[in-house]
């Protein structure tokens, strides 16, 4: 695993100050003769007077930040191109390429006429070219793809998004893909157990003791070297590991579970009930899955009942990030942070913390108003950095069209190579028995293989790796860990009760703010898989979102006038960190 180059972690020379900055302006403004400086005329003993009435130094010294800056990012670009998996190549079929909304195949196969249309317009980045792509739905009525020329945008600060370097996506036919494709067949038969029952759950223990077997399943996270009821479907980075407390204590961060307060807005986080028992599966029928790829609009729609309920089971969390928006999580958080009451929660190295000032406390700077700018700032730069790779590198095919691929293999139209180690599996088994029970009896095998989805419209319109969530949240989340205290220990903390009707205290191992926030972006990941749209490889966005986050927050440590120690935080790797005056350097232990 590569982590991306332009991660901030990286050491950097140490830039001018702010201060030095200043002066410099104001001794280029001398040295050209400008009719300015830091005593403009008539001001001498005007308190305060110099920057206000010495506009052009403020403007030159403000340039010079952002030079040094930008300078800095183009001196740690990367200079290698980012390669992909080769699957595009590989198969004239385009079976391991995202398509859905071009024309398709009565065997679910993409155009290759329309798939061109869509690498035209992907060469030229003429806006023009992306109106004429092949389309297998009238866009009038169906479909649309999301955001491709996103891939092309620019950044004003931080880490342009084409500079991230990320492994390449699991291929099509290897073991990897084979491995994931079983936890989503699990995923789609388990959506409705409790989170709070998986210890004792016979069908979590089947299908722990399943994906352990597989010859891939380093990639799951695992408790003493095996997969168990404990650790199945919980945060793993792809190529990394699993970040510290994404295996601790209850399945879903507290900061999916605690009331918060938004002003004078007290929020429970509940959420309307959605009914069990296969009333929202989706796409279990092949006619329903082509159409789909072909662009269709969804014909049913998630069916709910009449009650409000925590987030208690897999389902749960699938709705959740099916109607979230980039800022909900990371805010939410902050807004528990902030609910805690105590000054301890944040870290204390920061100015007007720990006693540190007598007269001064923090708002514009080191308050809400900075916090939740960075925190809202960075989704942006995080989701151009994962729409790069979708749509310029990977174009990764979705595991609904996947599940596409084994129906027609097992029918015998196409061979895929898709093998025996995944279609020899409980899971395949389970989710065949889910398909059937779905379609009732008399429609015998014609649609084995598919996956049950858990939205109406499967899979968003736009390539699988990454994951648009998995990069936005922990971007946020990594810039909400550089203000508060990771080991501040969370008072009073709950889980769901087995109906999601109550929280319940939660008794065990002390949880902390840090821990709680990689949860919470492992919830908000892997929630996204628990739907069927993505594969447990693309949270490797994961760390797309923490290298724009940590450079976001480099160039911003070179604006405060304050003195700072340094913003720290832990990365998912566990290694810490110091951002001070534009310098990342790592802490030792």
């Amino acid at each position: 695993m590569t982590e991306p180059t332009n991660s901030g972690g990286e050491q950097g020379r140490e830039g001018p100050s702010r201060r030095q900055l200043l002066q410099g302006a104001a001794l280029v403004a001398t040295a050209a003769g400008a009719a300015f400086s830091f005593a403009p005329a008539g001001a001498a003993g005007v308190p305060g007077a110099i920057l206000a009435q010495d506009p052009l130094t403020r403007a030159a010294a403000a340039r010079d930040l952002r030079i040094e800056a930008a300078n800095h990012h183009f001196a740690t670009a990367p200079a290698a191109v980012q390669t992909s998996n080769g699957d595009e190549a590989l198969y004239p079929d385009l079976r391991g390429s995202f398509s859905k909304t071009l024309v398709h195949n009565s065997a679910g196969e993409v155009d290759p006429v329309s798939y061109q249309s869509l690498l035209n317009a992907l060469d030229s980045r003429n806006p023009a070219d992306f109106e004429s792509i092949s389309m297998g739905t009238p866009t009038t009525g169906g479909n649309r793809l999301v955001s491709p020329q996103a891939a092309y945008a620019f950044e004003m600060s931080g880490v342009d998004g084409n500079a991230c370097r990320i492994a390449n996506a699991p291929a099509f036919a290897s073991a990897t893909t084979q491995a994931e494709m079983a936890e989503l067949y699990w995923y789609a038969v388990t959506r409705d157990i409790a989170f709070i029952d998986y210890a004792s759950d016979r069908v979590i223990a089947t299908a722990a003791a399943d994906l352990d077997t597989f010859s891939a399943r380093a990639i799951f996270p695992m408790i003493g070297g095996k997969v168990t009821a404990s650790s199945v479907f919980r945060g793993k980075i792809y190529g990394v590991g699993s970040p510290p407390g994404t295996l601790a204590g209850p399945f879903i961060s507290q900061f999916l579970l605690k009331p918060f307060a938004i002003g004078q807005l007290r929020v429970e986080q509940s959420y309307p009930g959605l009914k069990r028992q296969g009333k929202n599966q989706f796409m279990a029928d092949f006619a329903t899955a082509l159409a789909m790829q072909n662009g269709a609009r969804p014909a049913g729609a998630a069916q709910f009942q009449n009650l409000s309920n925590y987030i208690n089971n897999m389902r749960d969390l699938a709705e959740w990030v099916h109607n979230d928006f980039p800022l909900q999580s990371p805010l939410h958080a902050l807004s528990v942070i902030f609910g805690f009451g105590d000054e301890a929660a944040f870290d204390q190295g920061l100015p007007f913390f720990n006693g540190r000032s007598a007269t001064q406390f923090g708002f514009v700077d080191f308050g809400l108003p900075d916090i939740s700018h960075l925190v809202a700032q960075a989704p942006r730069q995080a989701l151009t950095g994962a729409w790069f790779q979708k749509w310029a590198a990977h174009r990764r095919v979705r595991p609904e069209a996947y599940g596409i691929r084994i129906n027609v293999q097992n029918r015998g139209l196409r061979a895929y190579g898709i093998g025996n180690e995944l279609l020899g599996s409980k899971a395949y088994a389970a989710a065949v028995n889910e398909v059937r029970r779905l379609n009732g009896k008399s429609s015998g095998k014609s649609n084995d293989g598919l996956l049950p989805m858990a939205f109406p419209e499967g899979c968003p319109a736009h390539p699988a790796y990454p994951g648009g969530h998995s990069s936005f949240v922990a971007a946020g989340a990594t810039v909400l860990k550089a203000f508060v205290n990771e080991d501040y220990v969370i008072p009073n903390p709950v889980q769901a009760n087995r109906h999601g009707n109550q929280l319940v205290a939660w008794t065990g191992a002390a949880l902390t703010i840090g821990g709680e926030l990689n949860k919470l972006v492992a919830n908000v990941t892997h929630g996204r898989d628990s739907a069927g749209v993505h594969w447990r490889s693309d949270g490797v966005g994961n760390l797309i979102g923490e290298a724009v986050a940590i450079g976001l927050l480099r160039d911003y440590s070179r604006t405060y006038n304050e003195q700072i120690d340094g913003l720290t935080l832990r990365k998912f790797s566990g290694q810490q960190i110091k951002i001070q005056n534009g310098v990342v350097t790592n802490i030792a232990g």
